[in-house]
């Protein structure tokens, strides 16, 4: 808009704006703004998947540069005669790999607005844009050393690089790697290292530019050097997303914008030549991609496009070239044009070709009430952090596992994605670490559960993952685990409108819990837990545990009586059942009330003989007189269990809803969590039944 194709068309603004000494501010913004960008880069870059790739991803990202890169190539060499600007041989070289390379950047950010850095596809894409990445920098490399005009200056060159690139990783890497070690786990990043970070970036953008590999390659291998993921690293991305985004990446758009005139595309003959190369170009991509896939014809395709698309990093080298006066503004306009097209085109596409294989909410869902009995109970408990480990354990062992019906736990870590662009499902101890001494969250939450495991006497098995992923793609991969692993119940603990949980918040943590709840393939319990006040022992043949269960009927409420029956077998256990009935609750459903009366016979009738198992009605007349019960119930007892929906008691939803602050507990949930009947230092679990 401020370029001239719009508002630069008036002089009187181009007056005001676009002086000599405003251009000179806004080139140092704008190359500041390339320096962090490509920086950033770099932090988020997975060393891992460089140094270890995978052998599918590292097929088609060769061939997905290869092919584009030749094609390019070979008609640059017969075209260029027909283009107006001279264009140098080495130049030509930068062209083709400009139009080869699959930009990772750029595709995170695709993967991470359509919401496929999750899906199989989208982690592909990925891995294969890595692999292209690296082949291309390499490439430029070579063409800085081949540049040289003589011997001399290429040997030069190469000993100049080489002793950067050894400086970096032997002198660098193993600093960086100090500080990282000197933090406490769950603790903050000195200022003073984040500081002299950002400042690195500074020297080695230059040491880059005086031995001729860039400015933006030097900031790019500081950043590398960072372990992704690590405290350092997320501190960085998360100061430095905050000054790039909000106010360098701005002017870099500004200046970008100042070049952009397509009122300079006059020449037909040239825009023509230059539009069938960029074509060929493209359509190499798609060969380059599709002729190595193993996948059916529509997601090769699907892939293609990803590696397709385009970004900020394209813009800032037909940036570069501008400044440098290698292309001119017509030139550069074409360039910019066919970015946007391609990435304009690209989005939709994908959008309506790829839908990521969602089976799991389609498949009949595992319930507690359907488990067989004396066969093995599959739950998926997931965990942010270590405070909610005892009161899992806790729970589990309160399920009551034996020889004859044994539990196995797949205990999921969930880490938000910061300072990393590839999201991960995989077992913590395949994860790098730089500082393999050091106890992390994954390891001590592990390191309980293996000690819980190996207490029990072969009744509990676990197998742990930790899920790095954003939020608001999290619950596919948890509801995959539960599904691949024909769960019956997911655990999911729940900490309010806590501002600790994980990196991102109360907000984004609550959005994944509805999202689970939406598409679970299973029965879900929300565990509001003690957290670290709960310091209760769980050893085997000396566990006690008292729980109350409030009963008022409905699909949730049958789910939980399941699972209190189970627990009523427990020697250690003293479980009550309360079932409230409001007089005339409004509820006609017939077939609801006889379940109902099914369960709890059930119920009554396996407990006959059993003291610690306590089943009583209590009749009232309105909701407010059922409140007065339950808070005066509740201090007896350690545990609380309800459903999360009330569905054939009209009454309770009604009567409650408009003051739900937590609509993913429900309305009884949400009011035993509050702070007014948490004061008596119980556990809250919330079940929602499989549908």
């Amino acid at each position: 808009m401020l370029g001239p194709t719009v508002l630069g068309q008036s002089e009187t603004l181009e007056r005001l704006v676009y002086d000599e000494t405003k251009e000179a501010v806004l080139n140092t913004l704008s190359e500041l703004a390339m320096l962090y960008m490509y920086f950033l880069v770099g932090v988020k870059m997975e060393t891992n998947l460089i140094l270890k790739p995978n052998r599918n991803a590292l097929k088609i990202g060769l061939s997905n540069f290869v092919i584009p890169f030749m094609l390019i190539t070979f008609c640059l060499h017969y075209l260029r005669s027909y283009i107006l600007v001279p264009l140098e041989p080495w130049f030509l070289v930068l062209l083709s790999l400009t139009w080869a390379i699959s930009s990772f950047p750029a595709i995170a950010h695709v993967m991470d607005e359509l919401n496929l850095l999750t899906s199989e596809l989208g982690k592909l894409a990925m891995s294969c844009a890595i692999v292209n990445d690296m082949v291309s920098w390499s490439f430029i490399a070579g063409t800085t050393v081949f540049r040289q005009k003589n011997l001399v200056s290429a040997i030069s060159a190469i000993v100049s690089v080489a002793a950067f690139l050894v400086c970096t990783i032997y002198v660098l890497r193993p600093g960086i790697v100090g500080i990282i070690r000197k933090t406490p786990e769950g603790n903050a990043v000195g200022q003073s290292s984040i500081v002299i970070i950002l400042l690195g970036v500074l020297v080695t953008g230059f040491i880059g530019d005086v031995i001729g590999i860039t400015a933006m390659s030097g900031a790019f291998a500081l950043g590398v050097i960072i372990p992704e993921g690590s405290t350092l690293g997320v501190t960085v991305v998360e100061r430095t997303e905050i000054i790039l985004g909000e106010i360098l990446l701005p002017f870099f758009f500004l200046r970008c914008g100042l070049f952009f005139n397509i009122f300079k595309i006059r020449n037909v003959k040239n825009l023509a030549v230059l539009e069938f190369i960029i074509f060929i170009g493209r359509v190499g991509k798609l060969i380059g991609t599709m002729l190595p896939c193993n996948l059916n014809a529509q997601h090769s395709l699907c892939l293609a496009l990803m590696l397709n698309t385009r970004g900020i990093i394209n813009v800032s080298a037909f940036r570069m070239w501008r400044i440098s006066k290698v292309i001119d503004d017509e030139c550069f306009t074409i360039f910019v044009l066919n970015d946007l097209l391609v990435t304009a085109l690209t989005t939709p596409l994908l959008t309506s070709l790829y839908k990521p294989p969602r089976y799991f909410a389609t498949h009949a869902a595992g319930t507690i009430q359907n488990a067989r009995p004396n066969h093995e109970l599959r739950i998926v408990a997931c965990l942010h952090d270590d405070r909610s480990v005892n009161d899992n354990t806790s729970l589990i062992e309160a399920f009551h596992p034996t020889s004859e019906s044994p539990i196995y736990i797949y205990v999921l870590h969930l880490v938000k994605l910061v300072g990393r662009s590839l999201a991960l499902v995989a077992d913590p101890s395949t994860i790098y670490r730089c500082d393999s001494r050091k106890l992390t969250t994954s390891d001590l939450i592990m390191s309980a559960f293996r000690k819980y495991s190996d207490c029990s006497h072969g009744t509990v098995g676990f197998r742990p993952f930790t899920i790095i992923a954003p939020y608001k793609t999290m619950h596919e991969d948890i509801c995959k685990i539960a599904h691949d692993n024909r769960a019956s119940l997911i655990l999911l603990p729940f900490q309010g409108n806590d501002t600790n949980v994980g990196a991102g918040g109360g907000t984004a943590f609550s959005n994944l819990i509805q999202n689970v709840l939406t598409v679970a393939p299973c029965s879900v319990g929300l565990l509001v837990g003690q957290g670290y006040k709960c310091c209760r022992l769980v050893v085997r043949g000396h566990f006690s545990y008292s729980v109350l269960f409030i009963f008022f009927g409905g699909p949730d409420d049958r789910e939980t009586l399941a699972l209190c029956s189970r627990m009523s077998a427990h020697p250690g256990l003293s479980v009550t059942v309360i079932r409230f009935q409001i007089s005339d609750d409004g509820n006609d459903n017939e077939r609801e009330k006889q379940l109902d009366e099914s369960v709890l016979h059930e119920f009554r009738l396996k407990n006959i003989y059993n003291d610690c198992a306590v089943f009583r009605e209590e009749v009232v007349n309105d909701v407010e007189q059922a409140l007065l019960l339950i808070r005066s119930l509740k201090a007896e007892f350690e545990l609380v269990m309800v459903g999360r929906r009330h569905g054939a008691c009209k009454m309770l939803s009604g009567a409650m809803e408009d003051w739900s602050e937590n609509s993913e507990l429900g309305v009884l949930g949400d009011m035993l969590a509050s702070s007014d009947f948490l004061q008596n230092n119980y556990s809250l679990l919330v079940v929602q039944a499989g549908m």
